[in-house]
């Protein structure tokens, strides 16, 4: 220990008295008053505009540009708005939609209001590169916000900051993270590609963490749809206001959609246009082509329009919600419905930084390779991640959906019309014959009824689902086909024995040729085998009405040429008749109809469809997706399964036999053709011709009877036998 001379007191007390060992108290108040100064009201918008800065590859900083992402803007809005909670972005790569959660988390590290931040990510992995890439240039390049950040060692770590008390965190998804954590701004990037646990329910688990938070929590999620409607991002944004980007065509004025997805069926939609290489085209040369006259298509006035006029379009573009309608000339009408949970679909046409030319390119390889090896992964991640889609399976890149079938039933020059708008319940010029297929539920019968002509062009003639029989009583009650066995005696005069008129001949009808049942379902099989043995026993001549058939996925032959035989009820013992089971390749068949959906040039295949067909009947199309090798359901699919389950009952009836004498060339020398020359089962009918009084029968036990039933006979066959023969 040193002792002070007296000078050196002297000295040092001169000092002390000159406050000379003291701190500044005009610095210290400097450095606190920010902690004093009342929080400015400033939105995301206005906060990304003035001071967030983008680290490029180079290390150099610039500044983000609204005009780069107009569509961003109203993402951030909702953020800022109060009554949300819940923001949902779906969306292509590259297309900013991480940035609006970085611009919101900075605004509310820098200029509040403040709170706890999690950022969850897919992985570890995921979590160290996001941090490495991202988040440590976020701070580094905002001085404002990393001046607030703790001083200690455990307050400033690579994959977490401590900020005036709140924590700010990065994440990796699983159990152990989401339990006994609790903040005010939730970020969940990329759902889609979380663990199966996690993927379909982050939004929930999401609210769980937000319980005590109240009405200042906020929610924001974004990610490219990998999953499908089936989970991730899809399946959230299907459960928040649906936002679709609406914009105007820089050439007619017209109103449309860049993606109005499944969920907006009834809104016309611009799509990317090209023009198609011949076939066996080297693929370089159609990749030039597509590269070289790629545009985007008005659904309006058909226009192509270009880069410079899609960049315009999207800058005074807008999001419309759900509650809200489009009129083609006056744009988005309406208020919003009131919701806590915004959503917002981005689709690549929206991108400026990306050109007309490179998107067509891309799909165009994709769709090449698809054709070439049969295969459909890199379709799918060109569909999902570059053009932010829900993939739909094949008919996205061919240009179709919901939408686009529903306008078949109104004239368009751009389709081969194989009819003259003929309505459900009747069967138009064209057709041959008729099949029926019904698909059994526990409380239902979905039906669909096919017109055919010889080369597989097809009409939808009538679809609809059966739910109540008219018991005894008088008293209408639910069916249960899995449990009651007299449930299924609607299916004999509703559909297996029904009559449809002539479009051009309403005095005249035709039968359904043949009856297809599924079977597949475990609790209606036997039930389904009795009552297929009691339409055998109803045999006229060589006509089998019913056939009993059971879808199979994989590579299946689609109808193998030898059915399963079944004589024997559910306890084995035998029993007559014996009744065939068909087992279908369904995936097969399937494929079958989705092509056949995209023919419009009349040729083999092209389906056609009733003016007043259902709405859902054309959602039911596309309810289910190829995805790697397998269909995965993502909606209601009835049609679809129908639709296949047609196709075998064709390959079934082998209209094509030689032996069956269609025309005028298959008769043989010194023969006049006519009708009666054709199968039992495609001729048509009188049904104006009296039958003792059973033209007027009582319908009371068919309450589901479609309006084209003309005649109620209490023995439909014997009639027919005597009609036909007539």
């Amino acid at each position: 220990m040193r002792v002070l001379t007296k000078r050196e007191l002297a000295q040092a007390c001169e000092l002390i008295g000159r406050d000379h060992f003291c701190a500044d108290i005009a610095e210290i108040f400097r450095n606190e008053l920010k902690w004093l100064d009342p929080q400015r009201e400033i939105s995301t918008l206005e906060y990304s505009v003035n001071h967030r800065l983008i680290r490029q590859a180079d290390g150099t900083t610039v500044r983000w540009r609204l005009d780069l992402t107009p569509y961003l803007a109203q993402p951030m809005n909702a953020l800022d708005d109060p009554s949300v909670n819940e923001v949902l972005v779906m969306k292509p790569a590259r297309s900013g939609g991480t940035v609006v959660a970085e611009n919101y988390a900075l605004k509310m590290m820098d200029y509040g209001p403040s709170g706890d931040i999690g950022w969850y990510l897919s992985s570890p992995p995921e979590v160290a590169s996001y941090a490495d890439r991202v988040f440590k240039p976020l701070f580094e390049d905002h001085e404002r916000v990393s001046a607030k950040i703790g001083i200690g060692v455990s307050e400033n770590k690579l994959t977490m900051k401590r900020i005036g008390g709140y924590t700010v965190e990065l994440l990796p998804m699983n159990a152990r993270t989401t339990t006994n954590r609790q903040f005010r701004f939730g970020v969940f990037d990329e759902p889609d590609s979380y663990d199966k646990r996690f993927a379909s329910n982050f939004l929930e688990q999401g609210r769980q963490r937000q319980r005590m938070i109240g009405s200042q929590r906020k929610i924001y999620a974004c990610a490219h749809p990998d999953i499908g409607w089936s989970g991730g991002i899809a399946q959230a944004f299907m459960q928040s206001s649906k936002g679709i980007f609406v914009m105007a065509c820089a050439e007619c004025g017209g109103h449309a959609s860049a993606y109005p997805t499944k969920l907006w069926p009834d809104i016309a939609r611009f799509r990317l246009h090209y023009q198609k290489s011949p076939e066996r085209e080297a693929i370089g040369e159609r990749l030039k082509r597509a590269e070289g006259t790629a545009a985007m298509l008005c659904p309006h006035c058909g226009a192509l329009l270009d880069d410079g006029q899609r960049r315009a379009m999207v800058a005074s573009g807008d999001y419309m919600h759900a509650g809200q309608t489009l009129d083609t000339d006056l744009g988005i009408l309406g208020e919003m419905d009131p919701t806590i949970t915004m959503g917002f679909a981005i689709h690549a046409l929206m991108v400026s930084q990306v050109t007309l030319g490179e998107l067509a390119k891309e799909l165009e390889g994709a769709v090449e390779h698809s054709r070439r090896t049969g295969k459909k992964d890199k379709l799918k991640q060109v569909l999902v991640r570059t053009f932010g889609e829900v993939y739909e399976g094949a008919s996205g890149a061919e240009g179709f959906d919901a939408s686009e079938l529903r306008k078949r039933t109104r004239p368009d020059p751009g389709i081969s019309q194989l009819d003259n708008g003929y309505r459900m319940g009747e069967v138009p010029d064209g057709v041959r014959f008729l099949t029926a297929q019904v698909d059994v539920g526990g409380n239902k019968f979905d039906v669909l009824i096919e017109g055919w002509d010889l080369e597989r062009r097809k009409w939808l003639v009538d679809r609809f689902t059966i739910r109540q029989r008219r018991h005894d009583d008088g008293v209408m009650r639910d069916i249960r086909p899995d449990k009651v066995q007299e449930d299924w005696d609607l299916l004999e005069a509703e559909v297996i024995d029904r009559l449809l008129p002539l479009q051009s001949s309403p005095d005249r009808a035709l039968p359904v040729a043949l009856t297809v049942i599924d079977t597949g379902d475990g609790k209606v099989t036997w039930l389904a085998y009795e009552f297929a043995r009691r339409m055998d026993r109803k045999r006229w001549d060589k006509w089998r009405k019913v056939r009993c058939i059971k879808g199979m996925a994989g590579k299946r032959e689609r109808v193998p040429s030898v059915p399963t035989k079944i004589s024997k009820d559910s306890n084995g013992k035998a029993i007559a008749p014996e009744i065939t089971l068909h087992v279908l390749g369904v995936d097969h068949l399937k494929r079958d109809v989705i092509t056949d959906l995209a023919t419009i040039d009349g040729t083999p295949g092209q389906w056609s469809f009733a003016v007043n067909t259902p709405s859902d009947a054309f959602d039911e199309f596309f309810g289910e997706t190829e995805q790697e090798g397998k269909f995965v359901r993502t909606g209601p699919n009835e049609t679809l399964d129908l639709a296949a389950y047609g196709e075998a009952a064709f390959i079934i009836l082998e209209p094509s036999r030689a032996n069956i004498r269609w025309d005028k060339s298959k008769v043989g020398v010194g023969e006049i053709w006519n009708e009666t020359m054709l199968p039992l089962w495609a001729r048509s009918v009188s049904l104006t011709e009296q039958d003792g009084g059973d033209d007027e029968g009582d319908d009371r036990d068919t309450p589901n009877l479609a309006a084209s039933r003309k005649t109620s006979p209490t023995n439909a066959l014997q009639k027919f036998e005597r009609l036909s023969r007539g």
